[in-house]
């Protein structure tokens, strides 16, 4: 069907997109979903030409990794995918274990993104430390304020 003008081509590309490819992408069951995720993830990162292909995660490993129970396994939260930049907090996010590797897969699980983004330009090391001293200062403030 040829197009009468560009914002004709415009309407009918907004609502194919509407209709056809968010269901896909918001299905966590659905190809597409996988990879999506797949062409996000290469497009922060490109694959680097010295490391052989076989070792960088595709859809199909995606998937094979995905938490059957579809919750997150640091928070253990529900996975949502939520509308607008980057999701909401329990939208799952393909997380690098250590940044300056790849999306290799041996360094890649997947969480939600409130989790992806604690971890995001911390090392294990310096979560724990955080994690320690919110425990630590949360245990303080609650026993005073139990002996108010």
């Amino acid at each position: 069907m040829p197009y009468k003008d560009k914002e004709h081509f415009t309407q009918y590309a907004k609502k194919y997109s509407k209709e056809v490819v968010e269901p896909k992408r918001k299905n966590m069951d659905h190809d597409y979903f996988f990879n999506n995720k797949i062409s996000k993830a290469f497009g922060r990162m490109p694959k680097d030409p010295n490391v052989d292909e076989s070792l960088y995660i595709d859809a199909t490993y995606l998937r094979s990794i995905f938490p059957a129970d579809k919750r997150c396994p640091i928070l253990g939260t529900l996975f949502e995918i939520r509308e607008g930049k980057g999701g909401g907090s329990s939208s799952p996010s393909v997380d690098r274990i250590d940044n300056k590797l790849g999306y290799l897969k041996t360094n890649v699980h997947w969480v939600c993104n409130k989790a992806n983004r604690i971890m995001q330009n911390a090392t294990p090391d310096e979560v724990m430390a955080v994690g320690l001293f919110l425990y630590q200062a949360y245990k303080k403030s609650k026993e005073q304020h139990e002996t108010l």
